[in-house]
């Protein structure tokens, strides 16, 4: 198994890389001065990426005085873990360093996949859509303020304690449940 740790390439870049998780996850800056960055996914995380994975996106959220937003190409031959993916949407969202996530997808299957996955195992609150293709997520983009140094940002203090034991829907698999649940009744 890879060793997931936190490597600082430039957190201060304007644009390009910013920093890297185990040995090929290369997260970049993708515009000058604004707070988008992406990953051209290699790994397929598990929980030991969780805890670098939050910390980086805390300390740019600390640094640029404003919420990342995410966009992921994922590899969709090593997605990753539900578990994985349901914490740290939890955890970015709830300490405020995230606040819009994209899974960019190539075509319509792969896309329904991925709003299948964003709508299971993502943290319910957290903004987190599937996209099909570069112009579906330039028009998204488009349309958010993506600036840095917000008067005002605050953000909640960094943890990523795992709650040993949940009620049914506070976890990743209860969630999917807890939602199927609700589509029935309704």
């Amino acid at each position: 198994m890879p060793d997931f740790k936190l490597e600082w390439i430039n957190k201060h870049a304007e644009v390009g890389p910013l920093f890297r998780i185990g040995p090929k996850d290369v997260y970049y800056r993708e515009f000058a001065g604004e707070r988008v960055v992406r990953l051209k996914a290699k790994h397929s995380p598990n929980m030991a990426y969780l805890t670098p994975a939050v910390q980086a996106f805390h300390e740019l959220a600390t640094a640029w005085k404003a919420p990342v937003i995410y966009v992921i190409d994922p590899d969709v031959r090593k997605p990753p873990a539900a578990q994985f993916l349901y914490e740290w949407s939890r955890c970015v969202w709830q300490n405020g360093s995230v606040d819009q996530s994209y899974m960019l997808m190539q075509n319509m299957v792969t896309q329904l996949l991925g709003r299948f996955v964003c709508r299971a195992f993502c943290a319910g609150d957290m903004p987190f859509e599937s996209l099909n293709g570069e112009a579906e997520l330039a028009a998204r983009l488009s349309h958010l303020d993506r600036s840095v140094n917000r008067e005002g940002f605050e953000l909640k203090p960094l943890s990523t304690a795992l709650v040993s034991r949940r009620r049914i829907g506070e976890g990743a698999y209860g969630q999917l449940l807890t939602r199927l649940l609700r589509r029935v009744r309704n």
